[in-house]
């Protein structure tokens, strides 16, 4: 336990991670896990239907090439191609279903963590509140709340989604075409993990700087609004500008 809260301390992310999961699995909220669970099993349906939608236009791809005239093997591909139709909308009813069913778990996460970031920011010092960081106060409080319904939406249905395909497209290659290609995809997947960490990484950083000169920028608008009347005591319109 102690040497995961180390390694959640060197990467700042895992911190991140750690620090949202609770809106995630409430504990005093089973109304909520359910939804969870709930969420992972159309997911888990939507990856099937996913699955055996391929698998039906294949069939109905090797049904027709066999022939043009209305045989009972035609008649097989039709079948296949109106099931593949059918999945493909079993697909995106799944997935729609999930958003609606998942929709209500992150909109309170967001209001938890609205309330609790109101709560403490009534628990720091007079001090703090006397510098008068109004305007990036509201706005980095603003940026964390809308980001943890993307963050929480993006872990269930993004990445833990991304590596089940990547697994489940091992097993069939491997059974399909032999482990060659099984390493193959192993290997380019590796590389494009690697080389999108890179990329995200030099991205971070730019974001960050992005968002400093943003709550800068929102912080001299909103305080110079505050102190209006000092503003004007002192003409200073064009500083502030």
């Amino acid at each position: 336990m102690r040497d995961s809260a180390a390694v959640a301390d060197a990467n700042p992310d895992l911190k991140t991670l750690r620090r949202f999961l609770p809106y995630l699995w409430p504990a005093d909220a089973p109304a909520l896990r359910h939804r969870v669970l709930w969420s992972m099993l159309l997911l888990a349906a939507g990856l099937s239907v996913k699955y055996a939608m391929s698998f039906t236009l294949a069939g109905a791809i090797t049904r027709m090439s066999a022939g043009s005239r209305i045989t009972p093997v035609v008649v097989i591909a039709v079948a296949l191609v109106v099931a593949y139709a059918v999945a493909r909308f079993g697909q995106v009813l799944f997935d729609n279903v999930r958003n609606a069913v998942f929709e209500r778990v992150g909109q309170t996460a967001a209001r938890h963590l609205s309330q609790d970031v109101f709560v403490h920011i009534h628990k720091l010092s007079l001090r703090f509140h006397l510098e008068r960081r109004t305007g990036a106060l509201t706005r980095v409080v603003e940026r964390g709340t809308k980001s943890i319904d993307t963050m929480l939406y993006f872990i269930l249905f993004n990445i833990f989604p991304t590596v089940l395909d990547l697994a489940a497209t091992s097993i069939i290659f491997g059974v399909k075409f032999g482990l060659a290609l099984v390493v193959a995809t192993l290997v380019m997947s590796a590389g494009y993990v690697w080389f999108t960490q890179r990329v995200t990484n030099w991205r971070n950083a730019l974001r960050r700087e992005m968002v400093t000169h943003d709550n800068k920028a929102t912080a001299r608008a909103v305080d110079a609004l505050l102190n209006y009347e000092t503003v004007k005591y002192f003409n200073a319109e064009a500083h502030e500008a």
